[in-house]
């Protein structure tokens, strides 16, 4: 189905600049910062969990003999995968958080210029399926941007913290997970951002796919004669 006039018209300011293209990117380029770290912290535990039970497989034998080797050049190896050792993955974290959000804001702002038209039924469904998957995407980012506010016992959403004492945080579960933390609240971050890259793709197809099939439809001129 082509991309309707109207419809191109109020969803073209979303597709260019620094609006949907450039979250998307931006959550990709998160998720190839984090992700290695996250493969490596689920490696190895398991591998430590297996080899303490008594029933490792050669994967994890393998993994700890390369956790030893590199033990043996650098005693703080470990902070590669542990979260709260690692340089850079907690900063990573945060700005693949107002990536997600910045993404959710874009969606929001095409559905609601769509649902104008009486054409918004695809991206309304695309963003509620979003917001129903991670409902802590809008509120982290909220208390990471406005954190001056919550540190002091402000914010907007300091009301639905369950542990008021507990502020932002980013670590790993058992099996080595990176997650993100607020007031007893947690997100799976990886997943999160696999779940952002659905919507981006469903927004891709709602204007670029039918653009394109726009751009198909539109009768070839003769080239002019020389």
């Amino acid at each position: 189905m082509p991309l309707d006039d109207d419809l191109n018209a109020a969803l073209s300011p979303l597709h260019f600049g620094f609006t949907a293209p450039m979250w998307g990117g931006a959550i990709q380029l998160q998720i190839s910062r984090i992700k290695p770290v996250e493969d490596l912290a689920i490696r190895q535990i398991s591998a430590w969990k297996a080899i303490q039970a008594g029933n490792p497989s050669a994967d994890h034998l393998a993994a700890q003999a390369e956790f030893e080797a590199a033990l043996a050049i650098d005693p703080e190896a470990d902070r590669a995968f542990l979260v709260l050792l690692h340089p850079t993955v907690s900063r990573d974290a945060v700005f693949l958080v107002i990536a997600i959000r910045g993404l959710l804001s874009a969606a929001e702002q095409m559905a609601s210029q769509a649902s104008a038209l009486g054409k918004g039924a695809a991206l309304k469904a695309a963003v509620v399926r979003f917001t129903n998957a991670q409902p802590l995407a809008k509120r982290f980012r909220d208390v990471i941007i406005h954190f001056d506010e919550y540190a002091v016992g402000g914010g907007r959403d300091r009301g639905k913290a369950t542990k008021p004492e507990e502020g932002m945080g980013v670590g790993q579960d058992d099996d080595g997970r990176i997650h993100v933390t607020w007031g007893g609240h947690t997100m799976n971050l990886l997943q999160a951002a696999e779940d952002a890259l659905t919507l981006w793709r469903d927004l891709n197809r709602e204007f670029w796919g039918k653009l394109h099939t726009s751009t198909q439809e539109l009768p070839v001129k003769d080239e002019p004669a020389q």
